[in-house]
């Protein structure tokens, strides 16, 4: 799966306007949800979302060129609703100018993302397709670039500090920590996800204490 080329076609065809043409649409996408839980990313195609779907593969096709345009799709979908989680957390904090107010409340954030992600049919499997498959990789880095990118200007005007490299560091790897703790909560059933989200929680509260110590 890693090999396959970088150039492959992501978007869809054409986004329906009718509401059958809505409803068609939202059933591939349902379908390609429920067989990445069923059968994996590696087993997964086009000929399979269409009969799950109910469609036939040339009617998929009118909305999109392959598979992985299916599951950028769903990608898309679920990082939306990751991103707005993040926005209304920041936004409402950030009305309070007391960035030691965001840190206090990391726990939420996470637990707040792990819920949307788990009431997703497919969440932590859409998320390691974004992970595994060479061509959905950019996808996700793209809006994990994004996010941290919005962190660290907030961040900045709230010290009064330039954003310079540190910090576009430190809200990069702020991001990634925090999705890799919301995943492992998701997919390891050896341990309880609250622990897990507190003491990722506690971990980012103490990267950036130890940041805004240095100052």
């Amino acid at each position: 799966m890693a090999a396959v080329r970088q150039s492959v076609e992501l978007l869809e065809k054409n986004k329906p306007q009718q509401e059958r043409a809505k409803r068609t649409y939202e059933g591939i996408l349902s379908a390609a949800a429920e067989l990445l839980v069923d059968v994996g990313v590696e087993r997964i195609s086009t000929n399979l979302v269409a009969e799950r779907a109910g469609i036939t593969v040339p009617a998929l096709y009118r909305y999109f060129p392959n598979k992985y345009a299916v599951l950028n799709a769903l990608g898309a979908a679920l990082m939306d609703k990751q991103n707005t989680v993040f926005e209304k957390w920041f936004d409402h904090y950030l009305e309070l100018g007391d960035l030691q107010l965001l840190l206090d409340n990391v726990y939420e954030l996470l637990k707040r993302t792990y819920d949307v992600t788990r009431e997703q049919v497919g969440g932590l499997e859409i998320v390691q397709a974004l992970r595994a498959v060479a061509p959905l990789r950019e996808v996700r880095l793209a809006s994990n670039r994004l996010v941290s990118s919005q962190l660290a200007m907030i961040v900045a005007d709230v010290m009064g500090q330039p954003v310079d490299e540190r910090i576009q560091s430190q809200a990069r790897l702020t991001i990634e920590a925090g999705y890799a703790i919301v995943e492992m909560a998701l997919e390891d059933d050896s341990l309880t996800p609250e622990l897990l989200l507190r003491e990722g929680s506690r971990m980012l509260q103490a990267y950036w204490q130890g940041f805004m110590r240095a100052g």
